[in-house]
Formats: C-alpha cells, structure tokens, sequence
C-alpha cells in the first residue's frame, strides 16, 4: 500500500494552498496601513487647523477699537438710571434728574357683573387718538365687555384692550383700553356714544422729563439712545430731586478676560507644534506631524506676528511692555495679570494701540488674523494645500488598495483553478492506476483445469 500524503488526492495539504493566497494578499495590507498613516496624520491636522480657528475667534475681538474696547456704565443709583455703552462711546462722567416717566395713556369703564354675559349696550364708539385719525368700533346689540376688547384690539392701531377683574362687588369687571405707545402722543379719547361705557381717564399719557447737566430732557420712552453717541440709558423710575452720577469707563477686568482667551488660543497652538517634535520618552517617537514642515513655517509667522515693530509711537511697543512675555523653549506665552491690569489702568488706548490696527500700525490681532487668512487662501494657502494633499493621498491609496484586490482576487482564482486541475488529474491518474493493476497485475492467472 503507497504512502499518501495529508490533502486530498495530490496529497497537497490544503493549507499550503490558504498560505499561498495570504502572500498574495500581503501588499493590500501593507497598503492599508499606508492607508491608516495618513488618516491618523490628517486628524492631527485637523485638530491643528481647529486650534487655528479657535485663534481667529479670538482675534476677532481685538482687531479693532471696537472690537477690543469694552465699556461699562456706573451708576450711583442704578434703580433710577443704569444704562449700556457701545465699544466706541468715550468715557466721561454725567448727572441726571429724573423728574417725570413716559407713560402711555390708559382708559378705564365703568363696571360690569361679567365679562361675557351681560350686554354694554349698542351703538357706536369712538376713540380718538393723539397721533392718528379717530377709530369707530360698532357694538352690537348683544356685545359685552370681552367681545368689545376683542373688536378693539382686532383694529391693529396701536391700541390694546383687555377686561380686568377688581374683585369689587357687585360690578367688579371693567374694560381698560391702553395706547401701545408711551408720551404724550400715546393721548386718546373714549366716547362711549350710545353704549352703557363710561370711561375715566386712569392715566395720562405723558413724555420722559430728566434734566441732564441741568439741561431738559425728555423722550416718549423710557430710554435716552441719542443723548450720548454708543450709549443707552435706561430710565427706572423717577426720583425728583435726586442727583444721579453716571459714569462711562473702560471696562478693565472684560478686557483682560479677552486677551486671556487670546493667549489661551495662541498657546493652544504653540504647544501643539512644539509636541509634534518632542521624542516620546517611553516609544522615542515624535508626534504624528513631526515630518510635516508646514507646522514650524506657520509657527515662526505667527511668532513674526507678536513683533509690532510698525508701532513707534506710544507707551507701549511689544507684548513685553505689557506683561506678556514668551518662553523660549515651547514658544508659549505667560501673562502676569497684574502687569496687564496696570497697563490697561494707566494707558488703555496705548493697549489696544498695540493690539488693535490703528493708523500707523496694523496692530498684533490683525496682523496674525492676515496670517490666518492667508494659510487658508484656498489657491495659496500652506494650510489649505496641505489639506488638500492629505485628501488626494487617501484617495490614491485608496484606487490601489482596490487594484491590489482585483489582482489578488484573480490571482486567487488562479491558485484555486491549478489546485482544482491538479486534484482532478492525479485523481484520474489514480483510477487508471487502479485499472490497470486490477487488469495485469492482480495476483498472477488461474491454472490450466482438468490437464491429462
């Protein structure tokens, strides 16, 4: 009996044939990997351009006097007076004397037992107003109070109905008809006409009187938005003989917090660029993006930025001046608050001179926001074409990962088809084998029978 080996006809072992195929499958791998290198690359890139975004947000708020100023109003008695200054107000100091609020103009019915059951009475009412043509509202013969306010308030002329319930029996409901408007022109006048209405004039519409500086003021709204360019001030109530000191100042501590969120973002990407070529102690590798050169050129023009060397005038020339200074090492910087306060407190334009673009300089903020800019250029810019590379890399692997398949899923079919070939011819050899050794060789022939 012939030895065979393990297989199935060719004695080929069936696992040859699966180890042959995975070799065959080794450069897809290899690709995939190359694959995966990329996209782990273009993640941190991704993360470096949203660190750039997040610098650009906050230079935003810097760039220009408006953006960097921050004001805020004092008030000695901000129940009576407070108010909101725009970045470009000036500072200065007011007084104020609330004589008089605007109020708008209310009139008030005579009392009924309902709101929705009892008739007013039918006829014609007329309302005239202070700034308008006179309005009729037709009451019909089974109208009552709520079907009156809802026609009043259906005329969309500025006027507001609505029935009130003052809990005092037996008539305790009663229509009040008020202007939207407030001042004097907010005046109207109720004829009830034929109804039962009786109206009283509750209040009288009347216009804001303040004296500013001693001087008279007054507006139909409780809010003085042109008396001082970039300031609002709002009106509380009235206090007649009461002096209040207004004061528009710098607002310090909310200009710190903004240059502190600069920082912030600028360290952000400084320690970012910095790690990517720093060797990990355990792995001794450098960061993901350590071969990328674009990280170390965007990074020396926003150092290059920092320098506002256009500025010669002024107290303040460089960050350092104000007490932001940079570490040499990591290329972060370090604020010392109490420096900044000190700056800001002593010359607050001389700041924002330095960060802020001014007439004879571009200023810090706007020069790197320009930089900023000009790496996402999408025809030119370093950032934006790196993005782009990274995007056409992928895609590139990406054809000849699928190359790669369709030749090895052909090659496969290949191996299998010899293999398939080779069991089916050395299965035939073995029958014919078979065949002929049961036909010539199967033990010798019988003897002659019956021989004399």
């Amino acid at each position: 009996m012939g030895v065979r080996m393990p297989g199935l006809v060719s004695g080929v072992d069936p696992k040859m044939i699966e180890q042959l195929i995975q070799v065959e499958k080794m450069p897809i791998e290899t690709a995939k990997k190359r694959r995966e290198v990329v996209v782990e690359e273009k993640k941190e890139y991704e993360k470096f351009n949203t660190a750039l975004t997040e610098l650009d947000g906050a230079l935003n708020k810097l760039k220009t006097r408006g953006d960097f100023n921050r004001l805020k109003v004092d008030s000695s008695n901000p129940d009576i007076i407070d108010g909101v200054a725009a970045a470009m107000a000036l500072p200065g100091s007011y007084e104020f004397e609330v004589r008089a609020m605007a109020r708008s103009e209310k009139e008030l019915a005579m009392g009924f037992p309902d709101k929705d059951r009892t008739p007013v009475g039918f006829g014609f009412m007329q309302i005239e107003r202070e700034d308008g043509d006179p309005l009729e509202v037709e009451v019909q013969p089974d109208a009552t109070l709520k079907d009156v306010a809802q026609q009043i308030n259906d005329l969309g002329s500025g006027l507001r109905a609505m029935v009130v319930n003052t809990k005092y029996n037996p008539d305790s409901y009663r229509l009040l008809v008020l202007s939207e408007k407030s001042g004097a022109e907010s005046k109207i006048n109720i004829d009830p006409d034929t109804t039962f209405l009786e109206f009283k004039e509750q209040v009288v519409g009347r216009n804001l009187d303040v004296l500013f500086e001693d001087v008279p003021v007054t507006n139909d709204q409780n809010t003085l938005d042109e008396l001082i360019d970039g300031v609002t001030f709002n009106v509380k109530r009235s206090e007649p003989g009461t002096r209040v000191q207004v004061n528009i100042a710098y607002d310090v501590d909310a200009t710190i917090e903004g240059v502190k969120v600069f920082v912030e973002k600028y360290n952000g990407i400084a320690k970012f660029v910095h790690e990517q070529f720093q060797l990990d102690p355990e792995t001794q590798k450098a960061g993901k993006l350590s071969a990328d050169s674009s990280l170390r050129q965007v990074m020396r023009t926003l150092q290059g930025g920092l320098l506002n060397l256009e500025s010669s005038a002024g107290k303040f020339q460089n960050l350092a001046d104000i007490g932001i200074t940079t570490n040499p090492k990591s290329g972060e910087l370090t604020l010392d608050d109490a420096k900044v306060k000190t700056a800001l407190t002593d010359d607050y334009s001389g700041v924002a001179g330095l960060f802020a673009q001014t007439s004879g300089s571009a200023g810090i903020a706007t020069k790197i926001a320009e930089s900023i800019k000009a790496f996402r250029d999408p025809g030119s810019g370093m950032v934006k074409g790196r993005q782009r590379t990274f995007e056409t890399l992928i895609k590139n692997q990406d054809k000849e990962i699928d190359r790669r398949q369709r030749m090895t899923e052909q090659k496969e079919q290949q191996i299998r088809r010899k293999f398939s070939a080779l069991e089916t011819q050395m299965a035939n050899m073995q029958s014919q084998g078979s065949f002929l050794s049961a036909r010539f060789g199967g033990g010798g022939s019988p003897q002659g029978g019956g021989g004399g």
